[in-house]
């Protein structure tokens, strides 16, 4: 279930996107908005705690949403104000998570799941570890120290939770996005959707691209019973009907791509072959032409199966012009 610029039909993933409305609530919550409910909230069951670090209380309703937190806090990155809400070691406040950026010293720590707020107001930040210190942790110590030293002081009394998309506003449109954003795909999958066919050529052309069309060869693999042998039907060269053969090697396609004057490197993948020939032709609609022509292709071999029709370049051409 990915969006079409990534390659897929861009049908939702109902999980995520549901993940992503519920989001809403938390960065509700975790601002302190002046909504009645989260100031409820906030003061019925964490009076100087974190709501991620703390066990799970309140309806299940509220629990189900806290369940997210995780979610959250890896979207998010709280500007520091009195520091209440906000994991000192786990959670995202300096340009790293500090646990993972002095792991010798956490080993140390007498509270894991300390408050951002009870370390900076410690009177010694060593009495919040367990002494002697390791020769590694004491260095730890020292540049973390210099870490803490060099903070501004906060601009806010309240901790600001900002996105990783770069502001203080949450979109559940933009952290779909970018559950994707790490996903690559090629050129020609996105101009399938770009161009002016109708949406039943696009989604075939989907299907030839991601090798999903019902083929014989296809039918096989999927272990369906095929009645008669597993034969191309537009020609009489007794070749297995698979992709490759069907809408580009058989005679009956070959005579198609001729007419329209689209020459194929063959010895490529189908990807960069669709790309060098669209870059040859220089068409602006070259891609529509490709996917009209296959569609034909594909009903000239279904009536054939299907009907009993016999192939027929003239009917191909017919149904290709209109």
């Amino acid at each position: 279930m990915q969006p079409k610029e990534k390659g897929g039909l861009g049908v939702l993933n109902l999980q995520l996107q549901n993940d992503a409305l519920l989001l809403k609530s938390l960065d509700k919550f975790y601002n302190k908005r002046e909504i009645p409910w989260v100031q409820l909230v906030w003061w019925k069951y964490y009076q100087g705690k974190v709501p991620h670090a703390a066990r799970e209380v309140g309806s299940f309703w509220w629990k189900d949403i806290l369940r997210l937190s995780n979610l959250f806090c890896g979207i998010a990155r709280c500007t520091i104000g009195d520091g209440s809400t906000v994991l000192f070691w786990d959670d995202i406040w300096m340009d790293h998570i500090l646990s993972e950026q002095y792991p010798r010293l956490l080993s140390f720590a007498k509270n894991t799941r300390a408050l951002v707020q009870d370390m900076l107001q410690a009177d010694e930040l060593e009495n919040q570890f367990q002494l002697p210190l390791s020769q590694d942790a004491f260095e730890e110590l020292e540049a973390l120290q210099q870490q803490l030293t060099a903070l501004q002081p906060p601009q806010s009394d309240d901790d600001v939770w900002n996105y990783v998309w770069g502001n203080g506003s949450y979109s559940s449109q933009r952290l779909y996005k970018l559950a994707f954003s790490n996903v690559e795909s090629h050129p020609v999958l996105r101009w399938i959707w770009k161009t002016s066919c109708i949406p039943r050529i696009k989604f075939f052309a989907w299907l030839i691209l991601v090798d999903r069309l019902n083929t014989k060869d296809m039918l096989r693999r999927r272990h369906c019973n095929i009645q008669d042998d597993d034969h191309c039907v537009l020609c009489p060269l007794g070749v297995v009907e698979d992709l490759e053969h069907l809408f580009f090697s058989c005679n009956f396609a070959r005579l198609c791509w001729q007419t329209l004057q689209i020459q194929w490197d063959e010895q490529i993948g189908l990807f960069q072959r669709l790309a060098q020939a669209g870059a040859d032709s220089n068409l602006p609609f070259f891609m529509e032409l490709v996917l009209v022509a296959s569609w034909e292709i594909w009903r000239i071999r279904n009536d054939k199966i299907f009907h009993g029709k016999q192939p027929n370049f003239s009917t191909w051409l017919a149904n290709f012009k209109f």
